[in-house]
């Protein structure tokens, strides 16, 4: 018998094949379902997985944030060590020529503060640099010597590296 394209026969249709292609895919995916042939889910991480990267990544901010607190001021700190080396070596010419200094601070006078026998160097035998926090186009910088109670506290111009003696402290005069 010739087939009349009836749409009752599976297959002779033009209309069978999506319906045939839509019953082998539903029967994939209920048999995937059935049987286990489905994707296993991945296993959720303990706590100490899910905070590595996170903490990782705080620990690298704290560090590279460490840096840049103790280098902000490298330049004017180093300036600084330079003028304290010049004050050891007693080569007052060329610390005074890093001082800022002006017509009212002359060498004599630089000499009384900083000199072998002066108000900041009497009995030093160790000079060195503490702290530093950066005010405006100036950076206040510390420096602990030996022969004295509290740090004193220089100024240093951001532009010209020039050093004089700073107006603000948060110690007390020496």
């Amino acid at each position: 018998m010739l087939s009349t394209g009836c749409i009752g026969e599976r297959g002779n249709s033009p209309a069978g094949k999506p319906a045939l292609q839509l019953r082998r895919m539903a029967e994939k995916l209920i048999g995937s379902l059935i049987y286990g042939e489905h994707e296993i889910p991945k296993k959720s991480r303990t706590w100490q997985q899910a905070l590595k990267v996170p903490v990782t990544i705080g620990l690298v901010l704290i560090f590279i944030g460490g840096l840049a607190y103790k280098f902000a001021n490298f330049r004017e700190e180093g300036r600084v060590q330079l003028f304290i080396e010049a004050i050891r070596k007693a080569q007052y010419d060329v610390a005074y020529q890093n001082w800022d200094a002006d017509a009212r601070y002359t060498m004599n006078d630089f000499l009384q503060d900083w000199g072998k026998d002066g108000y900041y160097t009497k009995g030093m035998h160790d000079a060195r640099v503490t702290d530093s926090s950066g005010k405006g186009s100036s950076v206040v910088v510390y420096v602990t010597i030996d022969s004295l109670k509290y740090p004193v506290a220089l100024r240093v111009d951001k532009e010209t590296l020039k050093i004089s003696f700073s107006p603000i402290s948060k110690y007390p005069s020496p």
